[in-house]
Order: C-alpha cells, then sequence, then structure tokens
C-alpha cells in the first residue's frame, strides 16, 4: 500500500468512529497544549533580551575621553513619575549639525521642543497638568524603533549645549556599547535554564500520555486490519501515520493558538506592554517545537509497538515483570551527589553552571527512572503495615501497575521539582528594598517627596496646597581650619524645617545642635576649640587636590543616635545647623538636596508639587522621588527575574495537572476489566473507589515527598553556585507545595470517580 493510501485510510479510521474521532482531538489537543507552552517558554528571555536591546539601541555611544567638538551630541536620561505612570524623560542636544537621531525619531529636537511616544501625546491632550511640567511643543511622536512596549511613557526634550555640565561625558551616536549596558542578572541564566528542562520534561510526559491514549481500543482495531488481511508491518505503518496526523494538527494548531494569544496579550503585559514581534520566540525554536513534536509523538507511537505483537487473532503485549532494580536510582544519586560536591566544596561563578545543570539533569532524569522502584517499594511497605481487605486490594493493585503507573509518579515527582525549584529561586528574584529604604520610610512622613535641586526655593515658591513641611539639606566640605584641606563630608540643615518632615522631630533642636551619623564619633567630627572651617574645591593638580577656606563653623553641642535611619538622605557625617555654615559655603554647595512633605491624598495635588520641584532642578536629571517609589525601583532589576520564576511555577503546576489527569484518566480504562472482574465477584462499588483513590495515593503521594526532598539539595547548591549563601530551601512553602500536590492528585482522582461507573460494568468481561 503507498503512502497516499495508508494516509488516507489513516483518516477515515481517525474520523470514522466516536471514540476514534475523540481519541484524535484529545491526542490533538495533547500536542496543542504542548505546543503553546512550549513556544510561550521559549520566546521568555527572548522578549526579555528583546526589550533589553530596545533600551540599548536607543541609549548614547558614549566617547569617554573625547571632547565636545570630536563627539556629536549629549544626552542624558532619567524617569519621571506622573501620576504613578513612569516616564522615561531624555534631554539631547545636539554640539554638530549631523548629529543622527535615535531610533524612532526623524530628527533631534531643538531647544523648546520635544519628541513623545503616543501614550505621551494623548495624555498631553488631555492633561493640562502634564503639560505644565512639560510645556515644550511637541514636533513628533516616537515610532515603536524607540520603545521598548507600544504603552511607554517616554519624552525626549531637545536643549543647549551649555545646559550640560562641562565635564559631561558626549555621546557620537545612538546603541550603546556592551560594556554601557548592564547584563542580566546572572542567577536569571543559571535558574531559567534549569527550570525550563523541569518543565520541557513534564511537556514531554503529557505528549507521550496523549498518545498512548486509548491504545488497547486502538490493539482491538490493529488486530482486525490485521483479520482482513494487512501485514504487520502495514498496521505499524497505519498506527504511525495517523498517531502523526494527530500531532501535526495539533501542533500546528497550538502554533496558530500561540499566535492569537501573542498578539491579544503582548500589549496587555505588565509595565509598557511588548510588541508582538518581541514575545515570538527565534524562528529555529519555533520550527523545532512545531516540527519536533509530530516527529516526537510518532516515534513514541513507534517504539510503544515494539513490544505489540499484532496478529489476526488479537493483540499481544510482550512486557517483562517490572523489579524494584538498584540500579534505577543510580542517576538519582549521582545528580544529589554531584549537588553535594558544589555544596561542600564551595564551588562558585560560571566553572560550577555545568556540574549545576549536569546534578539538575541526573535528579530530573532519576526522578523518571526510578518511578517504579517507588512505586513497588511503597506497596510492598503498605502490605507488610495493614492487611485490610481495601489496603490489601490497593497495596496489590499497586504492585501490577507499577509500569503504566510510572509515568504518572514521574509527572508528580517532577511537577513538585519544578515547583519547589521555582519556589526556591524566588526569594532571589524578589530581592527586596534595601533595608536602608525600609527605615527611611519609618522615619519620614507619608507622601515627602525627595529630590536633589540646583538652588534652593525662593520665598513663596513652594507655599503650595498640600504642601506642610519643607526642608533643605546642603552639602558643606568641612576641615581642620588652616590645613587647606576638607576631610569631612556633612550637610548644613535646619532641624526646625526637618520636623516638619520627620514623623518625630530630632531632639534638643537648637542653633547650636549637630546631630552626629551613626557612624561618626564626636572626637572624628570636632577640630581646634571645638571649630571646623568650610571649604569648597579648587583645583585638581599633580600635588593633588586643593580646597579654598571659605570660613570658620562652629561645631556647638553633638548629639548621636538621632539620625538613624536617614542614612538614604547621604547626609555623611551628620548635620551642621545651617546658621554656623557660612554663606559663601551654601551658595557654592555642589550638592543641594530638597524634601518636601505632602499632606494630601489626592494625585493632582501631588503632581502639582512635584512638578513645582521639578523647577528647582535646572540642568540636573530631574528626578523627583518618594520612598514608595525609590523602594519600587530598588526592586525593579529583578522584576523580570520574579515574573520568570512565577510563570514557571504556573506553567508546571498547569502542564503536571494536564498530564496527570489524561494518564490517570487512561490507566483507569486499561484496568476497567480487573475492576470489572473485582466487582463481580461481590466487591461493592464503595470499596472499589477506596481501592482506587488508595492505589492511586501509594502511587502519587510518596512521589511528592520524593521530589520535595529532591529540591533541596538543587536549591543549596543553587545558592552557593550564585553566591547568595544568604538564602536558605523555602521548607514551609516546599511542603505547602507537596501537599498541594497531593492534594491535587487525590482531586483529581475524585473527578475520575464518575468514569468508574463505566468500569465497573461486568458486561466487560464478555469477550467481544
Amino acid at each position: 500500500m503507498k503512502l497516499a493510501g495508508v494516509a488516507g485510510l489513516a483518516a477515515h479510521l481517525a474520523v470514522g468512529s466516536p471514540r476514534s474521532r475523540n481519541r484524535f482531538l484529545l491526542t490533538a489537543a495533547g500536542m496543542a497544549v504542548a505546543a503553546v507552552l512550549l513556544l510561550a517558554g521559549s520566546a521568555a528571555l527572548p522578549l526579555t533580551e528583546a526589550q533589553r536591546d530596545r533600551t540599548a539601541d536607543r541609549s548614547p555611544t558614549l566617547e569617554r575621553g573625547a571632547t565636545r567638538s570630536n563627539a556629536t551630541l549629549l544626552a542624558r536620561r532619567w524617569t519621571d513619575v506622573y501620576l504613578e505612570r513612569t516616564l522615561v524623560v531624555t534631554e539631547v542636544a545636539a554640539t554638530r549639525s549631523d548629529a543622527p537621531p535615535p531610533p524612532g525619531l526623524e530628527r533631534l529636537p531643538r531647544p523648546g521642543e520635544s519628541v513623545v511616544s503616543p501614550e505621551v501625546e494623548a495624555a498631553l491632550r488631555a492633561d493640562a497638568r502634564l503639560r505644565e511640567r512639560y510645556p515644550q511643543r511637541v514636533i513628533g511622536t516616537v515610532g515603536d524603533a524607540g520603545l521598548t512596549g507600544p504603552r511607554e511613557w517616554t519624552v525626549w526634550i531637545g536643549a543647549e549645549p551649555e545646559a550640560f555640565p562641562a565635564d559631561y561625558v558626549p555621546a557620537s551616536g545612538w546603541g550603546a556599547r556592551p560594556e554601557d549596558v548592564p547584563p542580566l542578572p546572572g542567577g536569571l541564566r543559571l535558574a531559567v535554564p534549569v527550570g525550563l528542562a523541569a518543565l520541557l520534561l513534564p511537556l514531554l510526559a503529557l505528549v507521550v500520555n496523549a498518545v498512548r491514549w486509548g491504545s488497547q481500543e486502538r490493539d482491538r482495531r490493529l488486530a482486525a486490519l490485521r483479520l482482513s488481511g494487512m501485514s504487520a508491518m502495514q498496521v505499524r505503518l497505519l498506527t504511525a501515520v495517523e498517531v502523526g496526523m494527530a500531532a501535526a494538527v495539533g501542533s500546528i494548531g497550538g502554533g496558530l493558538v500561540f499566535l492569537a494569544l501573542a498578539a491579544a496579550v503582548a500589549a496587555r503585559l505588565p509595565g509598557a506592554g511588548a510588541f508582538v514581534v518581541d514575545i515570538l520566540p527565534p524562528m529555529p525554536a519555533a520550527a523545532a517545537i512545531v516540527v519536533g513534536l509530530p516527529v516526537f509523538a510518532t516515534a513514541t507511537a513507534v517504539l510503544a509497538l515494539r513490544r505489540v505483537v499484532v496478529n489476526p487473532m488479537g493483540v499481544v503485549r510482550r512486557s517483562n515483570a517490572v523489579r524494584a532494580g538498584r540500579w534505577r536510582l543510580l542517576p538519582l544519586v549521582a545528580g544529589l551527589l554531584t549537588a553535594g560536591w558544589l555544596i561542600v566544596t564551595d564551588q562558585t561563578g560560571s566553572a560550577a553552571a555545568v556540574p549545576l545543570f549536569l546534578a539538575a539533569l541526573l535528579i530530573m532524569i532519576g526522578l523518571l527512572v526510578s518511578a517504579p522502584a517507588l512505586c513497588l517499594g511503597v506497596a510492598g511497605l503498605i502490605l507488610r503495615m495493614d492487611r485490610s481487605p481495601a489496603v490489601l486490594l490497593a497495596a496489590r493493585r499497586a504492585q501490577a501497575s507499577a509500569a503504566t503507573a510510572a509515568r504518572v509518579v514521574g509527572v508528580v515527582t517532577l511537577l513538585v521539582f519544578a515547583s519547589g525549584w521555582f519556589l526556591a529561586v524566588l526569594p532571589l528574584a524578589d530581592g527586596g528594598a534595601p533595608a536602608s529604604l525600609t527605615q527611611l520610610d519609618q522615619r519620614l512622613k507619608p507622601h515627602t517627596l525627595l529630590a536633589h535641586v540646583e538652588r534652593a526655593p525662593a520665598l513663596g515658591e513652594l507655599d503650595l496646597p498640600g504642601v506642610t513641611g519643607v526642608a533643605e539639606l546642603v552639602n558643606v566640605e568641612l576641615g581642620r581650619p588652616g590645613d587647606g584641606f576638607a576631610d569631612v563630608n556633612a550637610v548644613a540643615g535646619d532641624c526646625a524645617a526637618l520636623a516638619s518632615v520627620l514623623r518625630s522631630p530630632l531632639p534638643e533642636c537648637g542653633t547650636e545642635s549637630t546631630y552626629l551619623a551613626p557612624s561618626v564619633t564626636e572626637e572624628n567630627l570636632r577640630g581646634p576649640g571645638d571649630s571646623l572651617a568650610a571649604y569648597r574645591f579648587g583645583s585638581e593638580s599633580a600635588d593633588g587636590i586643593k580646597y579654598v577656606e571659605l570660613g570658620p563653623v562652629r561645631i556647638g553641642r553633638s548629639i548621636s543616635h538621632a539620625l538613624d535611619g536617614l542614612g538614604e538622605l547621604g547626609i555623611g557625617a551628620g548635620i551642621v545647623p545651617v546658621s554656623r555654615v557660612p554663606q559663601q559655603a551654601l551658595r557654592v554647595a555642589s550638592g543641594r538636596q530638597i524634601l518636601v512633605t505632602v499632606s494630601s491624598n489626592d494625585p493632582v495635588v501631588v503632581e502639582r508639587v512635584r512638578t513645582a520641584v521639578e523647577r528647582l532642578q535646572e540642568g540636573r536629571n530631574r528626578e523627583v522621588r518618594d520612598v514608595a517609589t525609590l523602594m519600587r525601583e530598588a526592586q525593579s532589576v529583578s522584576q523580570t527575574y520574579r515574573q520568570v520564576a512565577w510563570a514557571g511555577l504556573v506553567l508546571a503546576f498547569v502542564v503536571s495537572t494536564l498530564s496527570l489527569a489524561v494518564a490517570l484518566l487512561d490507566r483507569l480504562l486499561e484496568e476497567k476489566r480487573g475492576i470489572a472482574a473485582l466487582r463481580a465477584q461481590g466487591v461493592t462499588v464503595r470499596t472499589l473507589r477506596l481501592v482506587l483513590l488508595g492505589q492511586t495515593a501509594a502511587n502519587l503521594l510518596p512521589g511528592a515527598l520524593v521530589g520535595m526532598v529532591c529540591t533541596i539539595p538543587m536549591a543549596e547548591a543553587f545558592f552557593t553556585v550564585s553566591e547568595h549563601p544568604e538564602l536558605t530551601a523555602p521548607w514551609a512553602q516546599l511542603a505547602t507545595v507537596a501537599a498541594g500536590c497531593g492534594g491535587t492528585v487525590l482531586g483529581v482522582v475524585v473527578l475520575m470517580l464518575p468514569a468508574l461507573r463505566e468500569a465497573i460494568d461486568t458486561r466487560l468481561l464478555v469477550v467481544d
């Protein structure tokens, strides 16, 4: 029979009866789910890389050491916040007429002009307060090439070259060099491949279970075909073609579903969203998935037939008795020993990455290979512990079905291992805000804005509705009188003004009170005669740095332990009363910080105050933050890591649960004759249900425990390799995962109990 004829017959048989159609559709659905999840997983890191590359492409190519005449432009970038939306602002000035525009812009904006993203353009038209903050004339919108996502808020502002400091690093164009682009966290590159491998095996198990669905019914049909005159080779080819067709339909359908989902969710992803082209996996990976799944499914079907003898009188499956051979434990033991070696020898860095991956691979393979031995061992243990009828039947059936149960047990152990892995590495992704920011949040009043400014506010400039406190801190450099050298950095401030922005005022507030930083002692600060001198930077030469003395600074009474929690304000050695610092030192100070407390929760009021503070920044990067924003930004580096970890955890659960449901239901249908025989011998339906639950629990719950136990050394090895020894395996969360998986297993079994009604029909004992 020619291949075209075989394909036509396979298609006819696949849809010729309701049961055949159901089997075909289930196999295709399993392939579609596997294809969608594999494509989504293969797109995770490319999406991160694509957005990172977009950011690099629009970043200036810095020319360190070059003069402005040799470069073409000056650019500086900062992030603004408006109504809790992050807005990326880039100020750019051309130093030559041939200065190239960045991606997404037709030309550089001139002074007084701006180019904005489509989202900002719409907001500017509707919001007068935003126009007040960015009053420049909009000359165009940023194209897709200049955005990280379709919903990104970004503004390009034109400026004069004189607005940049004289020592500002110029740029020759756009496209940051590799050394200027922060790399992805090293832990991400170590953890994600292991997690993807832990997901890949359950996905393959889902494919195998989908292919094996209805194998007994397929066997009877093959015998009928042999009786009609087909050869053994022809029926094997027919089976392979039928499975391959179902797998191809499912794989292609899954690819189309993924494309539809990508188009639907790309713009709705958190943050700025993503472009569809960025959310798609690389073409080689996508082709390998769409083509490889049908090939793998067909190969699985062919291998499954290697032990099947099909003749006109029926089908005989040749199988060896499953034995709890110790060799099955070798990969698992080798993987655990490798993980232990990484921990004991304190291996770190890239050299330890290969042993880490090898340990994970050996453990995952070991969990699959040792599953039959685990099933037999647990069943034997139960037989020795309890001899009641229901327990005896459950244990004996667990022993008899160890080979088929191993497929399900392997899925459960990998589910727990993958879930535990993602939970273990999640603390590294979570990062958390620095403790110093948390302490600062506890010291400042709510809704206190922080900003570095160029000048002090004019009288009444910040007397705005909602403003209840304003404090200014000015950097001053102090040294011994007459030494001509400044070796103490402090800030000048007024404790009464600080009381308006602090939850608790500083103690003993007065014109004589000097507050020491926690790391500074009174002996470190005081000079001869309890006085110091204020200095400013003069020049730098071969002889060293020269300072200009500006006048004496009287320290007065020193107070310790009053500035705890304010370290993030950069107070240096402490706070010196502003009245004791020479006015010239205040005028030429190199740094000035302002704190403004807004009592209103109205975002309109807050944004109006923020705009007023930004006017004080003039030539600076205009960043106005509150502590909550600083804490979010401190965690932003690990945001992608956290999303990948949670996505992996959800995918592991969904994939394994689907595979588990398919495998358990297929196993129930395979064993329905044996169950019907028990019913015919007088076993009650209630006992049969308990036997089914007990048999499943005996197979699967120990597997969940083993998966959890194997996660712990792998997590500890990862913490060692990634140089995070302060982290430990989340024991409570792992136990919760194992218990949840056990509950899920039993829940799936309970949902399958209605199918038991068909299995207990004694008419199944009649030979067809």
